[in-house]
């Protein structure tokens, strides 16, 4: 990071526990219940935005910059407890403070829920949503939740061919993944989903795996993205 934009992350870092520190006795309701929606104006809405997008007036003074919540690369990783974490103790190399001196447990908790389900889990287009419902209902089951397969007691207890880790497959390019969930493997006993799935379907199940789960495991968007510099979006 150059001189002036360090300045600029340090002086932002100040600016931003100060607001907090004066955000103090509006964290909730009159009633005393927890917003987290005011919780998230107050604390992160300066660096990600007011849509969670990463748009804010002072992303372009942050390196790396602010995470966009509605990437679809990140679905994976911005787990609610990832997210509490890095909410409470922050994150080494970027402006990202933690705020655990100003947010007890129950409200970061609150928060890491809000931004989850405000902001990730509707992030990215139409036919990513379809994806990750129909990779859900069809595919977790033998690929898991993250593609990379499931345990082996839940083969064994549910009776469910193991499947591959998606994460470790070579050349899983987006046309090798639609024929694969159509088609299928019988001789494996892997079903295909032509007869459920339309072609638009299966179409928005590739684009899931490939952005959702591949592009995070392959570290698209980190080192392998930058020439070998690190950089990581989900901060």
């Amino acid at each position: 990071m150059s001189r002036p934009r360090r300045y600029a992350a340090l002086a932002l870092a100040l600016a931003l526990a100060a607001t907090g520190a004066l955000a103090g006795d509006r964290k909730k309701h009159p009633d005393g219940r927890i917003d987290p929606a005011l919780l998230y104006h107050n604390y992160c809405s300066v660096c990600h935005g007011d849509q969670g997008d990463g748009r804010s007036r002072a992303r372009n003074s942050l390196v790396p910059p602010p995470a966009n919540f509605t990437d679809p690369r990140l679905r994976a990783r911005l787990t609610i407890d990832y997210m509490d974490a890095i909410i409470r103790e922050g994150k080494a190399g970027t402006a990202m403070v933690g705020w655990k001196t100003q947010l007890n447990p129950a409200e970061s908790k609150a928060l890491a829920r809000y931004v989850r389900g405000q902001y990730v889990e509707k992030s990215g287009d139409d036919a990513a949503r379809r994806g990750r419902v129909f990779y859900g209902h069809f595919c977790a089951s033998c690929h898991g939740g993250t593609g990379r397969g499931i345990e082996a007691a839940a083969v064994a207890a549910t009776g469910a061919p193991a499947a591959p880790d998606l994460t470790k497959m070579k050349g899983l390019s987006r046309e090798r993944i639609i024929a694969s969930a159509a088609v299928g493997k019988p001789s494996v006993g892997k079903p295909g989903f032509s007869q459920q799935l339309s072609p638009a379907d299966l179409e928005a199940v590739a684009e899931y795996v490939r952005l959702a789960l591949l592009a995070v495991s392959t570290g698209v968007s980190g080192t392998s993205a930058h020439g070998g510099k690190a950089s990581d979006p989900a901060r």
